[in-house]
Order: structure tokens, then sequence, then C-alpha cells
């Protein structure tokens, strides 16, 4: 079971939080979704498992809520007033914490969601399945694949070659931004190109080992949203 210390300390340091008080009100409102969209079974499973602290984030007695993704990036954007973008990120930093520390669990309620909330749960690391036949490098995704990671990252635009995101600001907040990003970004072993002119800067990702997009490139993305949405805020 995951303990209330190491569930906070993780969201923090994940999600550039710098309060533990920040990072405990994300982790119990993405929960509190979460069991909004499980059967009573279900919640009951998931509160169990939590700890003692955030067990009342999973109690819901109200009709398991419809819809998938974008639906639950919604809500938790809305209660935690961010940006859908910022949601997801939030939504699968404190979901792939839980699989780390309970994956039976995981595998139990995951059957129960939409696939496209069960997937948050992932790991960061890259699915095996997914690499490319002939090469080491992560396989391209297919139209479908980059139509839906576009779906729900509204800033992002590309197809299956490239994906690009424009941001504008005070042109003397460009290169603070650039460097920021960079910093965010480093650990996650995958390049980005970029554009700047003038107030804005646009972020150009692909895999270049195989001239594509690839999930790599989807993981990259969503780092780059987290760091903009935190540098717009003064975080």
């Amino acid at each position: 079971m995951i303990t209330h210390e190491r569930l906070v300390e993780t969201v923090a340091t994940e999600a550039q939080l710098n309060r533990s008080e920040e990072a405990t009100h994300v982790a119990r409102t993405v929960l509190a979704d979460l069991s909004l969209r499980l059967g009573m079974p279900d919640r009951r499973r998931l509160q169990r498992a939590l700890p003692a602290a955030d067990r009342d984030a999973a109690y819901a007695t109200v009709p398991t809520r419809t819809g998938g993704a974008v639906e639950f990036f919604h809500d938790i954007g809305e209660h935690l007033g961010t940006p859908p973008e910022r949601a997801r990120y939030l939504a699968r930093t404190v979901l792939s914490t839980l699989r780390a520390s309970d994956p039976e669990l995981v595998d139990d309620i995951g059957g129960h969601l939409p696939p496209d909330i069960a997937e948050l749960f992932a790991e960061a690391e890259p699915d095996p399945a997914r690499q490319h036949p002939a090469t080491p490098a992560p396989a391209p995704l297919t139209v479908e694949e980059v139509n839906e990671a576009l779906r729900i990252r509204p800033d992002w635009s590309g197809d299956t070659r490239r994906l690009e995101r424009t941001v504008t600001l005070p042109a003397d907040r460009v290169q603070p931004l650039l460097r920021r990003v960079k910093l965010n970004t480093r650990d996650l072993g995958h390049r980005f190109d970029y554009r700047v002119a003038g107030g804005t800067i646009t972020f150009v990702l692909y895999t270049r080992s195989v001239g594509a997009v690839t999930e790599p490139d989807l993981r990259l993305a969503d780092a780059i949203d987290a760091t903009v949405n935190a540098f717009g805020s003064g975080g």
C-alpha cells in the first residue's frame, strides 16, 4: 500500500509543485474524480488501498459518471482551476504513482474504466511492444494515435511526422521559458527543436531516429505543457 508521504512527495516532484499541501490537493482531486468513474465495488476497493489520510477522497455515493479522458481532464481542470492539458499531466502523475505501488489494484479497476482513462496508469517508460521492428527506436504512432493525442492536447497541432506548439509571451520572457523547459525535460532523454520569433517560441517534436512522432514525443509534450503552465502562473 502506498503511503501518504510517498504519494505527496512523488506528485510534488513529478508535477513540479512547491508545497506538499498543493500536492495533497492535486492527488485527492484526481482520486476523487477517478472514483466517480468507478462502480461501488471498485470505489470501495480503491478506498481501502489508499492511505488513511486520503481515503475520503475516494468516497462517493453518486451514480457512476460517464465519459472518457476528455471529460475526466475537464472535471479535474475545473476542480483545480487548471487547463485540461495540465490536468492530464497531473492525472497521469497521480495514477502512475498508484500503479507503481499497487499494480494488482490497478489491474482490477482499470478493466472497468474507459481505455483512454485506464492508459493513464501506465508507467513513464516506453512500452517494449511499441518498439520499431527494425531498430531499438520507438515505433511511429499511427494516424489514429496522433489524432487522439492531439484531441486531448488542444494546444498542439501536427501529424504523424511532427508536433508543434507555439507559445506567445513578452519577448524578454522567451529565453527564461526556454531555459526552464530544457531543465525540466532533461531527464526524459528526448530532444525537442524550437523556433523563436519576437515574443513567440514554437516547440517542434519528432523522433529523429525514425523521422516520425512516437510515444516519447507525447511525454515530452506533456512535460512542456506542464512547464509552460507553471511558468505562466509564476511557478
